[in-house]
């Protein structure tokens, strides 16, 4: 009769060939099981996007343009980030500087309503002896200097405040020949006449013996008047929503 032998139990070994504890193995792979392996699939996604890193934060970078022409063309200029001080379009820019072609050399560029400088930076490129600004946000002026200083610009003056108000008491400062550039805030372009007979008001007082050009950047369907004191239309080019008229002194 055959003896009934116990039957001889596999022993499990390591890589080592030491016995292994089976429990142990257990543990480890329970341990290894991802802890919402037994969830719904809806609630597995959430916790899978909760578990990783969070997304990366893109941080806009702070608006940009380019000087077109001259000692500093290629310079990158900061732009305040508001609407009001939107800034010309390049071509626009690139209008008028070829329109006033040789007479920018040498002379004082006034730029009203400057925003964050950029004409008044590019007539000092193209040859414009000094620049005076005039501007009122806070946020615009601080970039308008940033901008200034990062150029490395001194022949220039700023002043922060409101134009109209400024403007009476530093005609008399101003020296010939002059170039004056308004361009009253984009906000108010469309459907508001008021502000456009306040600049209208300014040129009047503009002495001819001083300002030789003045350029209105306007609403393209703005009407405007052919002599505003002692000056004279000399021409309207039109940019899209945009327009540039050209004030010369009246010829006696």
């Amino acid at each position: 009769m055959a003896k009934n032998t116990p039957k001889k139990t596999q022993s499990l070994k390591d890589s080592k060939g030491l016995p292994q504890n089976p429990l142990k193995k257990s543990l480890k792979q329970k341990s290894s099981d991802k802890p919402y392996s037994n969830a719904p699939q809806n609630l597995q996604k959430s916790f899978q996007n909760n578990s990783s890193k969070p997304p990366k934060i893109k941080i806009p970078k702070k608006p940009t343009l380019r000087i077109l022409g001259g000692i500093y063309k290629g310079k990158s200029l900061q732009m305040a980030d508001l609407e009001i001080t939107r800034s010309s379009k390049a071509i626009l820019k690139e209008s008028f500087f070829n329109t006033l072609g040789a007479a920018l050399g040498g002379v004082n560029f006034i730029e009203f309503f400057a925003g964050s400088g950029s004409i008044g930076i590019e007539a000092l490129s193209r040859g414009a002896k000094n620049a005076i600004f005039f501007e009122n946000n806070q946020a615009s002026y601080r970039t308008l200097t940033q901008n200034l200083k990062s150029l490395q610009i001194t022949a220039y003056k700023a002043y922060f405040g409101d134009t109209f108000k400024l403007y009476p008491t530093l005609l008399e400062t101003f020296k010939s020949p002059c170039i004056a550039y308004l361009d009253p805030p984009f906000d108010f372009r469309n459907n508001a006449q008021g502000i456009y007979q306040k600049c209208f008001a300014m040129i009047e007082h503009f002495n001819p013996d001083i300002f030789k050009i003045i350029t209105l950047e306007h609403y393209f369907n703005l009407e405007i008047p052919h002599f505003i004191g002692d000056f004279c239309l000399h021409k309207t080019k039109k940019f899209g929503k945009s327009a540039l008229s050209y004030f010369y002194v009246v010829e006696s």
